[in-house]
């Protein structure tokens, strides 16, 4: 019952959300989320941060706050590796990742 309730208030919020309405950052963390993903499937676990800069053309102190959220939410772990920093997916954003490109 508890269910169905939760599912019939998803699909509510589901049909009222306009897909057009994603503020840029939104955009750019799935943008991120997507890099990061592609790497992984290319057998690059790693990322250097300053290397996702300049693929998505963004400023290092947007990239770091945008890290900042996704480590937050659980989805990406910044670390250093040679002296660099460098993003790699968790569990959940290799998860949430993944279904992103089968919508």
């Amino acid at each position: 019952m508890l269910l169905d309730h939760d599912h019939a208030e998803h699909e509510e919020v589901d049909a009222n959300f306009d897909h057009g309405q994603l503020d840029q950052s939104a955009v750019l963390m799935l943008g991120i989320l997507e890099l990061l993903h592609a790497e992984h499937e290319e057998g690059r676990a790693r990322v250097s941060l300053a290397a996702i800069c300049k693929r998505l053309g963004i400023r290092m102190s947007t990239l770091q706050r945008l890290m900042t959220a996704l480590t937050e939410q659980e989805l990406v772990e910044v670390s250093t590796e040679k002296e660099r920093l460098v993003a790699a997916l968790t569990a959940s954003g290799e998860e949430i990742s993944q279904a992103l490109q089968v919508a």
